[in-house]
């Protein structure tokens, strides 16, 4: 019997809870920071839609690799992986409008880049990305990526439950078919990345950018395909699935984890020891302010440290207990590190940049020349944001005694109880698509051609 999963009413209701959480979280976050309100508002938004439509789009990416390389060992979750992808077909096209919103003015989250299409001068490396950042191309790129997304969802969803794949042609049509998401997966992934992060610095660089980003989806997608599967076996569904395909789930969740940590390593080593302004930027914000220190190297140990020590084992990927809190650990530690990404420039006090900049350049007390440079920058980037009203002032002694203020940069930025909220209404919208695409159709392809073979796999390896 191979029945299909009942979306009962009961997990709707907590579903629906979990998104009243959220919207809860995001009106806390609009009336509670009054310094940064708006742009903390939208930063949650852009932050979690990006993160879950990540992992969403990986999962298309599990499948697709999968089946062109005849792979049998996903054959009994491969509609698991499949339904990750119905937040995708949507989060596209959120991102869109957030982009759109942004370029007339409704949040401060792409100033930088606004400001330099609105008065046609800035500095050379804002004029060098002018044809990249028309509007027109802008929105169209990302109107171009949602639609494939949208497409591709909805295409392999339904064509992976045809009750025929037994037969040659289909199957390999489905190979054709996967095969082409792979190059529409590989150039949006690492172009949508540039185009909604990357573009909140238009001034920093990084050229494995995309690469990182596919390394974080894959953390958090392989993890919440985890949780999932040990949720349902709870239920009493996927009772073919046991140790043997955790297990396998639990090594590409360390590998990638792995992955994920050299592309860390070599962005930070290499970017530092260059020491080129237009790479380090993006650390000596961050490093200038200890919140966002801290939750850099938070993100580190929680991604690697864990998997390093604790999942390495045979049996730690064995247990059920053991590997569904590591990946619900790592899914945490991924969103964290997308909030170092999206929350920094839009939430600094810029009114007290330009002040800040003079007396920064004025000291011997430079680090990085990017240091130098990236106040420089600050003072362009910065828009007159009427929100960001807080002055800390220091003293700073003159000669014949004078003394004056200085307006230090302040960046209101953090992960306070507003954002855990959204976070988790945005995990109740996922998971609400999810299971509503889960139960259209039966969990088990019992007509693919690896599904006894997949039955019996069996890892005999850690």
């Amino acid at each position: 019997m191979n029945p299909k999963f009942e979306f009962t009413d009961s997990i709707k209701k907590a579903l629906y809870y979990m998104i009243g959480i959220g919207v809860l979280g995001l009106l806390l976050v609009f009336f509670l920071y009054r310094e940064n309100n708006h742009a903390r508002f939208w930063s949650n938004i852009l932050a979690n839609t990006y993160f879950f439509t990540g992992i969403g789009l990986f999962g298309l990416f599990l499948v697709a690799a999968a089946q062109v390389a005849y792979g049998q060992w996903h054959t009994l979750v491969k509609r698991i992986f499949l339904s990750l992808s119905v937040f995708a077909a949507f989060g596209g096209f959120i991102l869109l409008i957030i982009v759109a919103l942004g370029l007339v003015n409704v949040h401060n989250l792409y100033a930088p880049v606004t400001h330099i299409l609105h008065t046609g001068q800035g500095d050379p490396i804002y004029t060098t990305k002018l044809i990249y950042f028309a509007p027109a191309f802008w929105l169209g790129r990302l109107l171009v990526y949602s639609i494939l997304w949208f497409l591709f969802s909805r295409g392999m969803n339904n064509f992976f439950a045809r009750t025929d794949q037994t037969d040659p042609k289909v199957y390999k049509k489905s190979r054709i078919i996967s095969a082409a998401f792979i190059v529409v997966f590989a150039l949006t992934e690492s172009f949508i990345s540039w185009d909604v992060v990357m573009s909140l610095d238009p001034h920093w660089y990084s050229t494995l950018f995309g690469w990182f980003n596919f390394a974080s989806y894959g953390c958090a997608a392989l993890g919440m395909s985890i949780l999932i599967i040990i949720f349902l076996k709870s239920k009493g569904y996927l009772q073919a699935v046991n140790e043997n395909h955790v297990h396998d789930l639990g090594k590409l969740l360390f590998g990638f984890s792995i992955f994920w940590t050299y592309l860390w390593f070599d962005q930070f080593m290499l970017q530092w020891y260059a020491n080129i302004p237009e790479e380090t930027s993006f650390w000596v914000k961050r490093f200038d302010v200890g919140y966002f220190k801290f939750t850099i190297f938070l993100t580190l140990i929680i991604n690697f440290a864990y998997p390093l020590f604790l999942l390495i084992s045979r049996g730690s990927k064995r247990n059920f207990k053991t590997i569904g809190f590591g990946a619900a650990l790592l899914i945490f530690g991924h969103y964290v590190d997308f909030f170092n990404f999206t929350f920094v420039e839009p939430n600094w006090n810029t009114e007290a940049v330009e002040a800040h900049k003079e007396a920064k350049l004025s000291t011997e007390n430079v680090v990085l020349y990017a240091q130098a440079q990236q106040n420089e920058n600050a003072v362009s980037d910065a828009t007159p944001v009427k929100e960001n009203t807080e002055v800390v002032t220091t003293a700073v002694e003159k000669t014949e005694g004078e003394v004056h203020h200085e307006e230090a940069p302040v960046n209101y930025a953090g992960i306070g109880v507003g954002e855990l909220m959204v976070f988790i209404g945005f995990l109740g919208v996922f998971l609400y698509l999810f299971f509503n695409n889960l139960s259209k159709r039966p969990i088990m392809p019992e007509d693919d051609p690896f599904l006894k073979e997949c039955e019996r796999l069996e890892v005999t390896y850690a």
